[in-house]
C-alpha cells in the first residue's frame, strides 16, 4: 500500500510541475469576471491554409454566397421594399381587387345597413367640344333699301351721219381739215338715278319684293364744221335736204342724242334646295315693265341763215314675266350676293319724226310722221350686291349692276326707216342703305 500512495504522489508532482511550466510560457492568467464563463483552453496553432490551385486551363469555379449573420444579441434591420418591375416587353398583369376587411371586433357597418360594394374611382363625365358657330343674322319681315345707282348706257347703233369736204370752188387754202361724224361718236356717260326696294318676308321659305330704279337721262352731241369765211371746206349728210339745195354746208353739221330708262319689277322669291340664314340658292318669278325712251336730232346749218332740223323721238314699253337665280353666302356681319335674270316682255313701242327748219330755200319739203307697233323684246340682268350690317337693322349697300335690252326702237335707226330692232346695254354701280326690321 504505501509503494502504490508513493506512486501516485509522484504523479502529482509531475502533473503539478507541468502545468505550472505551461502558466509561465503563456503569460500571467487573470481571472474571468464575475458571472462571465472561463474561456475555453487554447487549442493547439494550426497553420494558415495555403492557396487552391486549379488544373491548368480552368478559371475560378464560383463561390456560394456567404449570407450576412447579425452580431450576436441584435435583429434583422428593416430593408427598403424593391418594387417589382416587370419583364422587359409586358405590362403590368391586372390585379384582383382586394376587399375591405372591418377590423377585428369593430361593429361596421352599422346594424341593418348594407355592406358598401367595392370602391369604384370617380371618372369625369367626358368633356364634349361644341363648335363655335356665329349668331345668326337677325331675321327680318320687312326690309327697305334706297341707293344711287349710276349708269352708263351705249349707244346701241353706228351709222354714219354726215363728212366734211374740200371744196374745189373756194377760196384760198382750206382752212379745216375733213371730218367725218357718226351716231355713236359719243358715248352716254355715268348717269345718277336712284334704286328704291322694298321686301317683305311672307313666310319661313317665300319673300315679295318690289322694286324700282331709274330717273338716269343721257344727253350727247357732236358737230364737224365747215369754213364759212372763204367756203374751201362744207359738210354733207345723206339725210338732210339742205346740204343738197345749197351744194353744202360751210357753217356746221351736228347731232344731238337725249335717252331717258325706267324700270320696275315685282317678284316672289323661293328657296331652291336648302336655304339658311348664311346662304344657298334662291329662284325667283315675276313680272317687269321697262321704258327707254330717245330723242335724236341731225341739225345741218349755212352761213346763209338757212338751217335744218330732222328730229327723231321713240319709246319702248315693255311689259312681261321674268325669272331668275340669286346665290348667297352670308357671315355674321357680311354677306355677298350674286343674281341673275331674264325676261321675255312685250314692246309696245312708238316712232316720230319731223323734218323742218328755217330760211330754207322753196324747193325745201318738211315732213312728219309716226308709226307704233309691238313685238317681242328680251331683258337680261345680272347684278354683284355686298352687305354690311352696321346694327342689326340697318345694311350699307354697294353693287355692280349689268342689264342687256334687245328688240328696242332707237332714235338713230329712225333715218332709214321705221326700226324697233335695237339693242342696248347699260350697267354701273349702286350705293346705298337698308333698313331691316
Amino acid at each position: 500500500m504505501k509503494g502504490v500512495k508513493s506512486l501516485y504522489l509522484v504523479l502529482a508532482v509531475l502533473l503539478s510541475s507541468s502545468a505550472a511550466l505551461a502558466q509561465v510560457g503563456a503569460g500571467p492568467q487573470l481571472p474571468p469576471p464575475p458571472g462571465a464563463e472561463a474561456p475555453p483552453p487554447p487549442g493547439p496553432t494550426l497553420p494558415p491554409p495555403g492557396p487552391t490551385l486549379l488544373p491548368p486551363g480552368q478559371g475560378t469555379p464560383p463561390q456560394p454566397a456567404t449570407p450576412w449573420v447579425p452580431p450576436p444579441g441584435q435583429g434583422i434591420p428593416p430593408q427598403p421594399a424593391t418594387p417589382w418591375v416587370p419583364p422587359p416587353g409586358q405590362g403590368i398583369p391586372p390585379q384582383p381587387a382586394t376587399p375591405w376587411v372591418p377590423p377585428p371586433g369593430s361593429t361596421w357597418p352599422p346594424p341593418g345597413q348594407p355592406m358598401p360594394g367595392p370602391y369604384v374611382p370617380m371618372v369625369p363625365p367626358p368633356v364634349l367640344v361644341q363648335p363655335v358657330i356665329a349668331p345668326p343674322i337677325p331675321s327680318s319681315r320687312w326690309s327697305v333699301s334706297v341707293e344711287a345707282l349710276w349708269l352708263e348706257r351705249d349707244v346701241g347703233c353706228s351709222i354714219p351721219l354726215g363728212y366734211t369736204f374740200i371744196n374745189p370752188k373756194g377760196t384760198g387754202f382750206p382752212a379745216l381739215s375733213t371730218d367725218v361724224l357718226q351716231s355713236d361718236d359719243v358715248l352716254f356717260p355715268l348717269a345718277t338715278g336712284m334704286r328704291l326696294q322694298i321686301s317683305r318676308q311672307i313666310s319661313d321659305q317665300a319673300a315679295i319684293e318690289a322694286t324700282y330704279w331709274g330717273l338716269q337721262q343721257w344727253s350727247v352731241g357732236r358737230a364737224i364744221y365747215g369754213d364759212p369765211d372763204g367756203q374751201t371746206v362744207l359738210a354733207d349728210s345723206p339725210w338732210l335736204q339742205l346740204p343738197g339745195l345749197l351744194g353744202g354746208l360751210d357753217n356746221f353739221l351736228g347731232y344731238t342724242y337725249n335717252s331717258q330708262v325706267d324700270s320696275a319689277e315685282f317678284n316672289e322669291r323661293l328657296p331652291l334646295g336648302f336655304y339658311g340664314p348664311y346662304g344657298g340658292f334662291r329662284w325667283l318669278w315675276g313680272f317687269r315693265y321697262f321704258y327707254l325712251a330717245d330723242h335724236f336730232t341731225l341739225t345741218g346749218a349755212d352761213s346763209s341763215g338757212a338751217y335744218e332740223n330732222l328730229d327723231y323721238r321713240t319709246k319702248n314699253n315693255l311689259v312681261g314675266m321674268q325669272a331668275g337665280l340669286q346665290w348667297v353666302r352670308g357671315w355674321e356681319r357680311f354677306q355677298v350676293s350674286t343674281e341673275g335674270k331674264i325676261g321675255l316682255l312685250a314692246d309696245f313701242y312708238t316712232q316720230a319724226g319731223t323734218d323742218s327748219g328755217g330760211g330754207l330755200p322753196s324747193s325745201f319739203v318738211p315732213w312728219e310722221g309716226s308709226h307704233s307697233g309691238s313685238d317681242l323684246a328680251a331683258l337680261f340682268e345680272f347684278s354683284v350686291l355686298a352687305r354690311f350690317r352696321i346694327t342689326p337693322y340697318l345694311w350699307l349697300r354697294a353693287g355692280y349692276q349689268f342689264y342687256c335690252v334687245t328688240g328696242l326702237a332707237l332714235g338713230p335707226r329712225q333715218l332709214a326707216a321705221w326700226d324697233h330692232g335695237g339693242t342696248v346695254g347699260l350697267d354701273g354701280l349702286s350705293l346705298g342703305m337698308e333698313a331691316a326690321w
